[in-house]
This record gives structure tokens, C-alpha cells and sequence, in this order.
């Protein structure tokens, strides 16, 4: 029978075997967290929520979640990276486009470009993960936590 390798499992097979990096083996994992102040004010369509950051080098799991108490009806957040140095948008919903905030509950950060379906994202710089709010304006004082593993050093 034929056996398909991963890409690690060919590095190392190859000859000489080719070292693995501490995102695909033996890394640990981290937690960016991250939750609004209790009192907060509104944002409007297209503001947006800086989170935290995820360190240069490190692969972002699809396993993130945000929780949030009951918002603003149809309020939606995507979820995305910008480099800290100047900014620049690197992928406005790159972990999770369009997560509900109207209801209250604990929601899955999964569903961007950069995380989903089998992709996998390694940062090539320090990043910062931040919402862009659309839908419906995110309620003053609404609660808030996200929580996005990743695997570094």
C-alpha cells in the first residue's frame, strides 16, 4: 500500500533529514487573550477593536474562540491581523469573518482565509488581531472576550 507523508514526515525522511520547526513539532502552545473594558462605548459600523498580540514566528491554531454577552441585533465582528509596526492590514477577517455578536454565547474564531480549511498561518512579524465591526454598531458596554492559541517557542 502507498503511504501519503505530510510535509513534516518528508522533511524528516529526506537525506539528510531536515530539522523541524518548534510550529510543527514540540512547540508550545500560547493564549493571546484578550476582553472590553466593562465600560466601553459604542462602535460604529467599520470602527474597530484592537485585541492583543501574537509574536513574529509563531502558527496561529483554528481553535480561537470569542465570548460575548447578548449585543446589538444583526452586529457582526471579523476578525483579522495587522501589522504592529505600522498598521498595515495583513487580512481584515484572516481567523473569522462575520462572527455574531448579537447573541450572547461562546462563538468559534475559525472561519478566515488564513486558518481555514486546512490552511496554516505562521507570522512573519509581530501582528495584532483586531475586529472590524459591521452589521449593526457594537453596543456600548457589551461583554466581550477572545481567547487565539498559538504554537511558538
Amino acid at each position: 500500500m502507498a503511504e501519503i507523508k505530510s510535509v513534516q514526515m518528508a522533511k524528516l525522511a529526506a537525506v539528510p533529514a531536515q530539522k523541524l520547526s518548534t510550529t510543527e513539532s514540540h512547540g508550545r502552545v500560547r493564549i493571546m487573550f484578550a476582553a472590553l473594558a466593562a465600560a466601553h462605548v459604542e462602535g460604529a459600523i467599520a470602527d474597530t477593536v484592537a485585541f492583543g498580540r501574537i509574536p513574529a514566528g509563531a502558527r496561529i491554531l483554528p481553535t480561537g474562540t470569542l465570548s460575548c454577552a447578548a449585543g446589538t441585533a444583526s452586529s457582526t465582528l471579523d476578525i483579522g491581523l495587522r501589522r504592529v509596526k505600522d498598521g498595515t492590514v495583513i487580512d481584515a477577517d484572516g481567523l473569522a469573518a462575520a462572527v455574531n455578536i448579537a447573541a450572547a454565547g461562546s462563538k468559534a474564531i475559525n472561519t478566515g482565509a488564513l486558518i481555514a480549511n486546512g490552511a496554516s498561518y505562521v507570522t512573519a512579524e509581530e501582528v495584532e488581531v483586531y475586529g472590524t465591526i459591521a452589521g449593526a454598531v457594537l453596543a456600548a458596554n457589551q461583554a466581550m472576550s477572545i481567547q487565539i492559541p498559538y504554537v511558538t517557542d
